[in-house]
């Protein structure tokens, strides 16, 4: 007198087929529907604030998502994100013979910059009044 007992209730299995084809269809219509940026706002009109960003090092891998933001022109993979949302970004490469991100920071070369840890606690230790 059970009212769910196991032979009452039905479960649904998907087949690996089905699975595929329904995963494939998710990826899909979520890779269209963040390609189309329809639900970005547009600053095209506005003045942009113009800002330099300075890398640890020469342009690598893991600098790509900063790369990916600029403007979508001549890029076939750029974003425009920086333009999106009002800024002007201007990448600086860093590499073996640049100074250190620090020293272009005080020296108003870049206004942001992207350091090491050790940076942070020798700007501490030498006082260099720096977020």
């Amino acid at each position: 007198m059970n009212p769910s007992s196991p032979s009452s209730t039905a479960i649904h299995r998907l087949s690996r087929r089905n699975f595929i084809q329904y995963g494939s269809i998710w990826i899909g219509s979520s890779v269209i529907a963040a390609c189309t940026n329809s639900n970005q706002p547009s600053n095209s009109n506005s003045r942009l604030d113009k800002v330099t960003f300075g890398t640890n090092w020469i342009a690598q891998a893991e600098h790509s998502g900063f790369y990916q933001g600029m403007s979508t022109t001549g890029c076939a993979y750029a974003t425009g994100i920086y333009k999106d949302y009002g800024l002007d970004v201007t990448l600086k490469m860093g590499g073996p013979q640049v100074s250190s991100g620090t020293q272009l920071l005080m020296g108003g070369v870049v206004d942001f910059f992207m350091g090491y840890g050790m940076d942070a606690v020798n700007t501490i230790t030498q006082g260099i009044p720096k977020i």
